[in-house]
């Protein structure tokens, strides 16, 4: 019996035989839209299996670089498409033909990525007179480093832009709190260029948001300087116009004031001389803060509710 039990092993196995692979012939199969080079797979070192009937197990193993086309409008909350085309190069469809097992890729070895997730895969062949299957890969990029290092930051960043018209006119430090500020978005969108890929098709929606809140901060800057001028100015020399008053009636409406705090000037009124250049500069203060804030608000919640949920 223990001589049957060898001679069934003996057989068994002599049905299988390993090989090397260059020896064997096998199609060119390699990745059509490679980067670095175009290679078939495997490698001279690896093994084939041949059976005794003639079937042939070859499992190749191959560190693959490809190229996707890239579309940074909602970065970082973009998902990204890949396709890796596998073809039989020298070979018609009616020579060599190519089958994929299911419909989608084969996980089971995946290792997570730090960066992406893979939100989909996907296996269909190409109608061509070659023998082509395309691998699919959408890949959603993780963004909750972007987020704590880029987008909160450049949001309380735009909240304190505004916060310009709280500081006092008179304390001189108003034009170089918003110059300041203006310098931290410049930097924020030197970050953020240098962070997504370069691509020309499209803009991201956090460098439109970057170049918003420059563009405020520029305003603010110039507003600032403005209201600096109009500080300085003598209500005799320099009467204030109906303009301003409209403004410091307004601001004074919003502030919810009574007129036994303070006197409403009508903007036909003749006593306008009760009212200072101070007071309009702090009325505009008022107004332009709520307006920035608003403005600054509204765009954040636009421009980052559409991009992390589109």
């Amino acid at each position: 019996m223990v001589s049957a039990f060898k001679a069934m092993y003996s057989s068994v196995k002599s049905a299988v035989r390993t090989q090397p692979q260059d020896i064997i012939w096998k199609p060119d199969i390699s990745l059509k839209n490679s980067v670095n080079s175009f290679t078939s797979l495997g490698a001279p070192p690896l093994n084939v299996n041949v059976t005794s009937t003639g079937g042939v197990e070859w499992s190749p193993y191959q560190v693959v670089q490809s190229a996707c086309d890239v579309n940074i409008q909602f970065f970082p909350f973009d998902v990204q498409t890949c396709n890796l085309v596998i073809t039989a190069w020298s070979y018609y469809k009616s020579d060599v033909t190519l089958y994929q097992n299911s419909e989608n890729i084969y996980l089971a070895e995946y290792t997570p990525n730090s960066m992406w997730d893979i939100y989909s895969t996907a296996a269909s062949k190409i109608n061509t007179n070659y023998s082509e299957i395309v691998f699919e890969v959408k890949l959603k990029r993780k963004p909750g480093f972007y987020i704590i290092n880029i987008i909160v930051p450049v949001i309380l960043l735009s909240i304190l832009n505004t916060f310009s018209f709280v500081l006092p006119i008179t304390s001189g430090e108003r034009a170089s709190f918003s110059v300041t500020v203006f310098l931290s978005f410049a930097v924020f969108l030197t970050i953020v260029a240098a962070s997504s890929p370069a691509n020309s098709d499209c803009v991201s929606l956090l460098s439109v948001f970057l170049i918003l809140m420059t563009v405020s901060s520029t305003l603010i800057v110039a507003l600032c300087l403005v209201e600096a001028r109009l500080a300085i100015r003598n209500t005799t020399e320099r009467p204030i116009g109906h303009g301003f008053l409209a403004a410091y009636k307004l601001a004074n409406i919003l502030r919810c004031r009574t007129c036994r705090r303070t006197q409403v000037v009508p903007l036909a009124s003749d006593n306008r001389q009760e009212v200072n250049w101070i007071d309009i500069v702090d009325s505009m203060d008022f107004l332009l803060f709520i307006l920035f804030m608003t403005l600054n608000l509204l765009s954040a919640v636009i421009i980052f509710v559409t991009a992390s949920s589109h």
